[in-house]
């Protein structure tokens, strides 16, 4: 058999290619450090790889996550941590304050300018944002969830959560932005059918202030018959205010000062305006103490109420009202009597609550009341605020007296009846400020055991990653001994080939061009 040349040139050429190409393929195994770079060329473990890289994108995802809501908890902590340093100082001042052995009142106002400070530090704490985002905002990203109202002479007297009070409602998911935000860890999260996160399989990266803070207020409970002067401003040109309840009637009385004198007189007028004979006004003693004639009771009367006995008739007045955690807007015009009043007050409650579960009742006097039996057949008090509307005429009104359930407001509070000489109530705040500083070390505890979840969960993936980066390098990573071996090999097939050209390949005129 006869092999030509030209048999022999193209073996030759085609062997030299491949030998080329399988060495340039080694050599890129080498520098790139794969096993292949296109799946094609491994279906099974390039299929196998894509698995891997996808769970390795998965689990970085959950380690951002993780660290995001580590430093989210950890700014919470610092917070509380703050917070109940703060807690501390006011109790120790309003102890300080009420056993004092100094009567001067500008002590007093000293104290509670420094109870008041320590109320807005809290108020700035809470405020914390962590990569712009409110930590005790709940879901919304303001930068200042809580805020204080101040009162005519420049003090703090009142907070807000998102610009409602944090009295008006006693249910801390009633307030606004109060649903809860929480990033995925890969536990399984799971979203029910009301398309409501399952909280057991997520983490929750948010915080509702009111629910750490308190909100909605305790009632005094307490029944008194006597004028307590000491809370009455004492200016002869200080407005004071008293609702007054006797022989089934409430009545407002408006008086200047704390003088005896001045206090029956207002009395006296204020219950014959509302139709009182002569036997049905209390009578009131030096020591401040309210009496009937006919021995019935008569009582100061601290329940939320409007002051429908002095309002202008014909005049059109608006408040705003909450009501076990719904709040409406009540425009009302005034009539002739406080009967009539009170009953045009209680159509446009019955209007704006109409399709609300409760409404909540006015009486002739001007008293409101939110009473209803629940599934459980229990009765229920709920709970009433009221404040002045963003526009419109305001009537007189009251809220109850209580004891609010979050401590800043306690701490205002406290310092207001410093201010007043009010030493029994200021007394009184301090078992809740207690109270509240031991809720608030539960609360501490509970974002610790939170943090050491985040942190086992770190741990988890920590482990996994190394375990799915190991399985990568099996299926995609090149085997570098073996790999520069068979190059090297490649190399010198490739180097004996180019050797053993001169011998196939024929010469041509152009060897013989010097």
């Amino acid at each position: 058999m006869r092999i030509t040349n030209s048999t022999l040139l193209r073996n030759y050429d085609r062997n030299l290619k491949r030998i080329s190409t399988q060495k340039f393929a080694s050599e890129n195994k080498i520098y790139t450090g794969r096993q292949y770079t296109r799946a094609s060329q491994s279906p099974l473990k390039a299929s196998k790889a894509l698995t891997v890289r996808k769970q390795l994108w998965h689990t970085e995802q959950y380690k951002e996550n993780l660290d995001v809501a580590d430093k989210f908890y950890t700014e919470a902590e610092t917070s509380l941590l703050q917070i109940s340093e703060s807690l501390a100082t006011v109790r120790e001042t309003i102890i300080y304050a009420c056993n004092s052995t100094k009567d001067a009142a500008t002590d007093l106002n000293i104290l509670a300018e420094q109870i008041e400070t320590k109320a807005k530090e809290m108020c700035s704490v809470f405020n914390t944002n962590s990569a712009e985002r409110a930590i005790f905002g709940g879901e919304s990203n303001s930068n200042e969830p809580f805020t204080l109202e101040y009162d005519e002479s420049g003090h703090a007297k009142n907070v807000l959560y998102h610009g409602v009070p944090v009295n008006a409602y006693s249910s801390a998911e009633d307030f606004p932005y109060s649903n809860d935000v929480y990033i995925d860890i890969g536990i399984g999260m799971v979203i029910n059918d009301d398309q409501v996160i399952d909280p057991q399989s997520a983490l929750k990266i948010s915080f509702i202030g009111t629910d750490v803070s308190g909100c909605g207020y305790e009632k005094s409970g307490e029944v008194s018959s006597k004028i307590d002067t000491i809370k009455l401003k004492q200016g002869a040109e200080d407005a004071n205010s008293l609702r007054i309840t006797a022989g089934g009637r409430t009545v407002t009385v408006d008086f200047n000062g704390a003088k005896m004198d001045d206090i029956r007189t207002a009395m006296n007028n204020a219950f014959t305006n509302a139709g009182a004979a002569a036997g049905e006004i209390p009578v009131l003693s030096d020591s401040g103490e309210l009496t009937m004639a006919d021995g019935s009771d008569v009582f100061i009367s601290e329940q939320a109420s409007i002051n429908v006995d002095q309002l202008t008739d014909g005049q059109i007045y608006t408040f705003d009202i909450y009501a076990d955690g719904t709040k409406k807007t009540i425009i009302f015009t005034a009539q002739g009597t406080a009967a009539d009043t009170a009953a045009e007050i209680q159509t446009q409650l019955d209007k704006e609550f109409l399709r609300e579960k409760h409404t909540p009742q006015i009486d002739d006097s001007g008293n409101l009341s939110l009473k209803y039996t629940n599934a459980l057949g229990k009765e229920i008090e709920g709970a009433i605020y009221v404040q002045k509307s963003d526009s419109g005429t305001a009537p007189g009104f009251q809220n109850e007296d209580y004891y609010s359930n979050n401590y800043i407001q306690v701490t205002l509070d406290a310092a207001a009846a410093l201010r007043r000489g009010d030493i029994e109530y200021a007394n009184a705040c301090i078992d809740r400020i207690v109270n509240s500083s031991e809720n608030l070390l539960v609360e501490i505890a509970d974002l610790g055991n939170a943090e050491e979840y985040i942190e086992f969960n770190t741990n988890r993936y920590d482990t996994r990653e190394l375990n799915l980066k190991d399985r990568q390098k099996t299926l995609e990573a090149t085997e570098l001994e073996s790999e520069i071996t068979l190059m090297k090999t490649y190399e010198a097939i490739y180097n004996a080939c180019l050797q053993m050209s001169s011998s196939i390949i024929p010469n041509s005129i152009f060897n013989y061009i010097s």
